[in-house]
């Protein structure tokens, strides 16, 4: 069966193939289905769909879909992307089902597939809420970790700003591991100023101000050399 791109495929029919790179998994909780795999896949020309396996085939299919490893998927059904959180600006879901095929490719190719928006496009306000961005930026300013009690249980939180190359300033938010992970990154930077790149970031308002928060999962990588 011919590949198709993503940006082609369409839920009048369930027999598409598409070729594509795991870039980012997490487990969620549906009160629908129950435990469901939650994954970012992009083709080869960097065009990304979000992707579904319900814990019926997590084992089965699931596991056939680690993160950085390009496949093929045969059969698969799509539907409206819709809700207030969407990994991706494709407007379907793949879901895998049954009858889904999954196999190996032999394609290496370490691309991330960014899709990095810039700062003074986040502050403007232009952007729609619903997506998940990718960004980069120096920290210029880390708050301490501090510990909020929140529905009764205790949760960690750190706030920041972060400064891209026109010293465009975004205030961030961080909650959980999520906070942890980017106060030990900053604070091991040898040379006090850690540049991160934050993938799947929620854009949110705080008395009219944009800053960016996170939403179910995201990734967090300190890197050097770039700003």
């Amino acid at each position: 069966m011919k590949v198709t791109p993503l940006k082609d495929v369409k839920p009048y029919k369930s027999g598409w193939k598409v070729h594509v790179k795991v870039l980012h998994s997490w487990k969620q909780y549906n009160p629908v289905h129950g435990d469901t795999l939650e994954m970012v896949l992009s083709d080869e020309a960097g065009c990304k769909i979000h992707a579904s396996c319900k814990r019926t085939y997590m084992e089965s299919k699931g596991r056939l879909l680690p993160v950085g490893a390009w496949r093929h998927i045969q059969n698969f059904t799509l539907s409206p992307s819709t809700g207030m959180y969407r990994a991706t600006d494709h407007p379907f879901k793949m879901s895998i089902i049954q009858n889904t095929a999954i196999t190996r490719s032999p394609l290496i190719n370490e691309d991330m597939f960014l899709s990095l928006v810039d700062f003074q496009t986040v502050l403007s306000g232009s952007l729609k809420t619903c997506f998940l961005i990718d960004v980069i930026g120096q920290v210029v300013y880390l708050g301490d970790l501090e510990t909020i009690q929140v529905s009764a249980k205790p949760r960690m939180k750190v706030e920041f700003t972060l400064r891209d190359m026109n010293d465009a300033r975004v205030p961030c938010c961080l909650w959980g591991k999520f906070a942890e992970i980017l106060y030990e990154g900053c604070s091991k930077d040898e040379e006090g100023k850690p540049i991160c790149l934050i993938r799947f970031a929620k854009i949110g308002r705080f008395r009219g101000i944009s800053l960016l928060q996170y939403i179910n999962d995201l990734i967090i990588k300190f890197v050097r050399n770039v700003l």
